[in-house]
Order: C-alpha cells, then sequence, then structure tokens
C-alpha cells in the first residue's frame, strides 16, 4: 500500500485513491506518446515528400488534411495539458518528499512518541522506535498496540467526549514500569476519525518531584526542630508550665480539625500552638514560678508576653498567620481580653480556637498557685462563657472531643 503523509506521519491510503491517479496518469501518458508518435510520422512523411510520385503525394496530402492533422492537432492539447499536469505533479512530489524528511528528522530529535490509532484500536502510525539513545520513552515502548489497550483504551469514552485528554499513567516496558504522561486527541484521517497520541516518558520529572517532596520534607522537619528548641526555651525558665504549649497546640489542632478547616490552617495553628507563649522569656522566671496570687503590676508585666511573642515571630516569613495569632490568643469575643481588646469577627479564627485550647490545658494542669481543675470543670468553664468570651463553635468543637471522641492530652 502507498502512504499518505499526513499530520507529520504516513498514513495509508485507500485503493480507490490510487487506482484513480493511475488511470490519470497512464492516460494522459498514453494520449501524449500517441500524439508524439503521430508527429513523428508526420515529419518523416514530409522528408520523404520529393522523392514520392506526385499522385502519391496528392493523396496522401489530403487524406492527412482530412483525417489525421485534425485528430493531431485535437491530441496536442490534452497532451500538452497532461505533460504540464506530470511536471507539477512530480515538482509537488520532490517538495512533499523534502518536508517529510525534514518531519521525519524532527521526530527523531523529539523524546516523545507519537501514535495514531482507529477508534477501535487499529493503530495507523507510530514513531521510529530507534529514534533516539538515552532510554528516549520510544525505545522502551513495545510495539504491539499495548499503547492503546494500557493507556488510551480506559480513556476511549472521557476522549470522544471531549476532543481532547491528558493524564498521567504508567506503561510496561521490556524491563521496567514507566510513568509516563498521555495526551490524546481525536483527528480526522481518511475520511474516519482516529486518535493521535504523544506519549511522554516522566520519569525524570517524578523523580524530581520525589526530590523536591523529600526537600520539603527536610525543611519541615528542620523548621520543626527550630520552633520546638524555642518553645523550650521559654518553658525552662517556667518548670511547672513545662509542655504546656506542645498540650495546647495538640488540642487546637485537634478543634481545628473537628471545625473541618484545611489542613494548611490546621497546621499554621499547630505552629502558633507552639510557640503562643514565646514572649514569656521576658518575663521574670520569680514571677513566672511565684507560688501565691500575681500583684497588678506583676500581672501587667505577663500580659506583655502576647506583644512581645508577636515581636519576635513578625520578622520570620512562616506560611500562617503565626506572629498575629500569638498576638490575639488572649483576645476575647466581648473585648475584654489582652492586649488589643478586639472582638468578635476582629479576631482570627485560629486564635479564637487558641483561645478555647490555652484555657482548658491551663485548667486542668498544676500551678504554683492552685491545684489542677478536674477537665469537667474547664469544660463548664468555656461552655458557660461561650459567645461572650469564647467563640461558640470552637467551644462546641472542644466538647464534642471530649466527651464524643475521648480527646486526652497523653
Amino acid at each position: 500500500m502507498k502512504k499518505l503523509h499526513l499530520l507529520g506521519g504516513p498514513f495509508k491510503t485507500t485503493l480507490s485513491e490510487s487506482l484513480r491517479r493511475w488511470a490519470i496518469l497512464s492516460a494522459t501518458t498514453f494520449i501524449f506518446l500517441f500524439a508524439l508518435f503521430s508527429l513523428i510520422v508526420a515529419l518523416i512523411y514530409y522528408r520523404l515528400l520529393p522523392f514520392l510520385p506526385e499522385g502519391t503525394a496528392t493523396t496522401i496530402i489530403d487524406t492527412a488534411s482530412r483525417n489525421i492533422l485534425p485528430i493531431l492537432g485535437i491530441l496536442f492539447v490534452p497532451s500538452a495539458i497532461g505533460s504540464w499536469w506530470i511536471t507539477r505533479t512530480l515538482n509537488r512530489n520532490r517538495q512533499l518528499k523534502r518536508r517529510l524528511e525534514v518531519d521525519e528528522q524532527v521526530l527523531e530529535m523529539l523524546d516523545d512518541s507519537i501514535y495514531v490509532h482507529t477508534v477501535d484500536g487499529n493503530r495507523l502510525y507510530a514513531s521510529k522506535p530507534d529514534a533516539r539513545d538515552g532510554g528516549a520513552i520510544r525505545n522502551k515502548l513495545k510495539v504491539k498496540d499495548s499503547v492503546y489497550d494500557e493507556l488510551i483504551r480506559p480513556r476511549i469514552m472521557g476522549l470522544m467526549k471531549s476532543g481532547e485528554v491528558t493524564w498521567e499513567s504508567t506503561h510496561s516496558t521490556e524491563d521496567a514500569t514507566v510513568p509516563v504522561e498521555v495526551r490524546s486527541r481525536i483527528i480526522a484521517t481518511e475520511n474516519q476519525d482516529s486518535i493521535l497520541s504523544v506519549v511522554r516518558d516522566i520519569t525524570e520529572r517524578k523523580q524530581n518531584e520525589e526530590k523536591l517532596r523529600q526537600s520539603a520534607e527536610k525543611l519541615q522537619r528542620a523548621m520543626n526542630s527550630t520552633i520546638n528548641s524555642m518553645a523550650s526555651i521559654a518553658e525552662a525558665r517556667d518548670p511547672y508550665t513545662a509542655g504546656h504549649q506542645q498540650r495546647v497546640a495538640k488540642l487546637a489542632s485537634a478543634i481545628a480539625k473537628e471545625l473541618n478547616l484545611s489542613e494548611e490552617q490546621i497546621e499554621g495553628i499547630r505552629v502558633a500552638g507552639t510557640l503562643h507563649d514565646i514572649g514569656k522569656i521576658s518575663v521574670p522566671a520569680e514571677i513566672l514560678s511565684k507560688p501565691g496570687r500575681l500583684r497588678k503590676s506583676e500581672f501587667e508585666l505577663v500580659k506583655d508576653h502576647a506583644e512581645i511573642g508577636y515581636g519576635l515571630l513578625k520578622m520570620i516569613e512562616f506560611s500562617w498567620p503565626v506572629a498575629q495569632v500569638v498576638l490575639q490568643h488572649h483576645e476575647r469575643m466581648d473585648g475584654s481580653g489582652y492586649p488589643g481588646g478586639i472582638t468578635g469577627e476582629q479576631i482570627l479564627i485560629e486564635a479564637r480556637i487558641m483561645a478555647v485550647a490555652d484555657v482548658i490545658e491551663s485548667m486542668s494542669s498544676h500551678r504554683p498557685y492552685r491545684p489542677a481543675f478536674s477537665i469537667e470543670k474547664a469544660l463548664l468553664e468555656i461552655i458557660m462563657k461561650k459567645g461572650l468570651l469564647y467563640d461558640t463553635k470552637a467551644v462546641e468543637a472542644c466538647v464534642s472531643l471530649f466527651n464524643d471522641k475521648h480527646f486526652t492530652f497523653d
């Protein structure tokens, strides 16, 4: 079968198309040759005319005038047209050949493999399997129609509906399973719909993505270690509150999850909870561990820890509003909190959650000036003041965690 190069690749032509072209070329050539033969005969005759008897020459001339010469005249026009058509066709074929040579070189430079299948899976074209070395995908993919069966057939319904689909998958090679990206499109070839597919080996991309993921995890671990070290600085000066920030972070994260906050917000709350009392490094240790009730001046020093913590953290480029949460975690819904006295929705949802978790953990832990309260009493405190001091949804989520899901700090 002859091949028609279309869309950068060879496709089989139909039998009727080949026969039609052959018939036109044959008929044109026959007419041209017949005319040429007749012209040669006429020339020979005129060369021999002086040697013919007078009567014979007259008879031949009269016959030629009436029959042969008109036929030659008639045949000359289609012969000329046929000659022009053949010349033009040969020129176009030469141009097409040069273009196809360029196309083949372009295909050989591609790392992608190109396939054309009929909708029912018959392969019409596949790029050369030995186009490039170095593990290019066309060197690895099997030449069978497993490309269609494994990659294209599962997506055929969506492809027929949308006309073009791009997805990632895996494909079996001779020695491994290769991750690939497949882009398929419906095209028209030879009066039928076909599927043009570009298959790309994304092994290197996946390896780079894995390296980036591992690097991100390494940075996350480093950041967590730094955060925990910073938290330990404040807690080292107050043995009675050791572990307080980690426990608050745990409860606050659980409340955020109960409220269906995003994973990004939950992680930000965890970080902010771990650092929410970092500002207490500026409070004298004797005040932090004082067994009795604090005087007003001493309490004012303690209250400064929210702003001091904000000042320490605001220059760090966290992915979350950590510094703002630390600043606002002692604000209250009615504006009675500190340091800004802001109310309601002015307080970040992360800070409202932190306030509830901070109260529960503080009340249920031992302090130098009082013994620990029970969890039940701590929950009663936030229930009685929900909507007034504490965010209603945060309180209800916290109560549900302890009563229904048996949350513990351990």
